[in-house]
C-alpha cells in the first residue's frame, strides 16, 4: 500500500517550488480536485527580495502574500500569522467539505514544526483517507516524523519519485512529462 503522506525531503533554504507547481499543474489539466496551500515565488519582480513569496489556497485559487515585508534590509522573512492561521482554516474547511482527492501543503514550517499552522488540515485529510503531498525542510525533519510516524514516506525532490507517489493514489501516470526537470529554488 502506498503511504497516505508523501513528504518531499529538501535542504533547508531550497524550497523545490517548481517540482510541486508542475505536479499540481499536472493534476489540475487531469481534473483532480486538491485544497491545500501552494507556494509561488515572484520571479519577474524588479528589486526581487527572498520574502517576496505567495500563497495560493488551491481551494479558493486566492493568491496572497504570505510574509511580513521588514525592509529591504531584514535578514530572513517573518511569517504573516494572522495569513497563515486563516488560511489553515479555509485549507481544513475545503478538506471537510470539497472531498478533495489530495491535500498540498507547501511546506512543514517552523509553525507547524510547534504544533500550529496546517497540522490541522493535514491530520483531517489523514481521517479522510485522503493523500498528503507535503515539503518538510531537513530542519523541521524530525518534528515531521514524530507528527506522521508509519503514515508517511520521505521521497527525494524530484518529479519522477512524486509522479510514482502520485500514480500508486490513482492521481496521475507515473512517468514526468518529457524534458520537465527536477530543480529546487531557495526559499
Amino acid at each position: 500500500m502506498t503511504a497516505l503522506i508523501a513528504a518531499l525531503v529538501y535542504a533547508n533554504g531550497v524550497y523545490p517550488e517548481r517540482v510541486i507547481a508542475r505536479a499540481v499543474e499536472r493534476l489540475r489539466d487531469r481534473g483532480v480536485t486538491m485544497a491545500g496551500a501552494l507556494q509561488c515565488t515572484i520571479l519577474d519582480a524588479v528589486d526581487r527580495h527572498p520574502c517576496d513569496l505567495l500563497i495560493e489556497d488551491l481551494t479558493t485559487g486566492d493568491v496572497t502574500p504570505i510574509a511580513e515585508h521588514r525592509g529591504r534590509q531584514a535578514r530572513g522573512c517573518k511569517l504573516d500569522v494572522a495569513l497563515l492561521t486563516e488560511l489553515a482554516e479555509s485549507v481544513v474547511t475545503g478538506v471537510r467539505s470539497g472531498a478533495p482527492r489530495l491535500l498540498v501543503i507547501n511546506k512543514f514550517g517552523k509553525t507547524e514544526a510547534e504544533g500550529g499552522g496546517l497540522r490541522d488540515a493535514i491530520a483531517e485529510a489523514v481521517e479522510r483517507d485522503i493523500p498528503v503531498l507535503v515539503g518538510v525542510p531537513m530542519r523541521n525533519l524530525d518534528q515531521f516524523r514524530a507528527f506522521a510516524g508509519p503514515l508517511a514516506v520521505e521521497l527525494p525532490v524530484g518529479e519522477a519519485a512524486l509522479a510514482g507517489w502520485l500514480a500508486g493514489h490513482g492521481l496521475l501516470e507515473p512517468h514526468p512529462q518529457p524534458g520537465a526537470g527536477d530543480r529546487a529554488v531557495p526559499a
